[in-house]
């Protein structure tokens, strides 16, 4: 099947995601999660079908939507590693075990948020030097880091619904990913992968 390139990377983050999705399921222990896993993945793809078509006909939400989809993978991403780390660790879901599972899963994230962004998300953004560029995104990624995980971990040590420990570690990191979300879009979108102010060149569709 011949697909576009942006088709072909919209494919890509779908069976990434997806992988993420059903790594936080397995670990929550819902049932009822478990039972409609694939509907669940099934309304994700739909999703993420419904923002590429609409960044594709709007050349001014281009970017939004392709980071909309990019932040929701880079969120199971990060939930989904870190559900693996407390699936497979059961006894280890609080303290400094929690900090270095939330730590490494972040870092997944990082990854894949920096490959998709700057080749999906903002392609069409001013190609500024690569060490440059890398150094702006390692620090916006800095700032999201320090304030996910720790804020991540302090709401972990608070159990206060009571549910279980792997439900609780995936409830605090989806509160923390939140705030980094915010702050990655503000600093990739105007800092990291900003645009030239001159340019009047449209969005570059895939």
């Amino acid at each position: 099947m011949n697909l576009k390139p942006g088709l072909k990377t919209l494919v890509i983050v779908c069976a990434l995601g997806a992988i993420g999705l059903w790594g936080v399921i397995l670990n929550t222990q819902i049932l009822l999660l478990r039972k409609y896993w694939f509907l669940l993945t099934l309304f994700y793809w739909i999703g993420n079908g419904c923002l590429f078509a609409i960044g594709e006909k709007y050349a001014h939400l281009t970017a939004t939507a392709r980071f909309l989809i990019i932040g929701i993978l880079n969120t199971l991403v990060d939930l989904g590693a870190l559900s693996f780390f407390l699936f497979f660790n059961p006894a280890k879901t609080i303290g400094w075990y929690y900090v270095l599972f939330k730590s490494l899963s972040f870092i997944f994230a990082l990854a894949n948020s920096y490959y998709f962004n700057s080749h999906f998300s903002f392609a069409d953004a001013h190609k500024t030097a690569v060490a440059e560029q890398l150094s702006k995104f390692l620090l916006v990624s800095l700032v999201s880091f320090a304030i996910n995980v720790n804020l991540a971990s302090l709401i972990n040590r608070f159990n206060f619904l009571s549910l279980n420990k792997g439900l609780w570690g995936v409830v605090a990191a989806l509160v923390a990913s939140v705030f980094g979300i915010i702050i990655n879009f503000i600093g990739y979108r105007f800092w990291v992968f900003k645009k030239e102010k001159s340019s009047l060149t449209p969005v570059a569709k895939f």
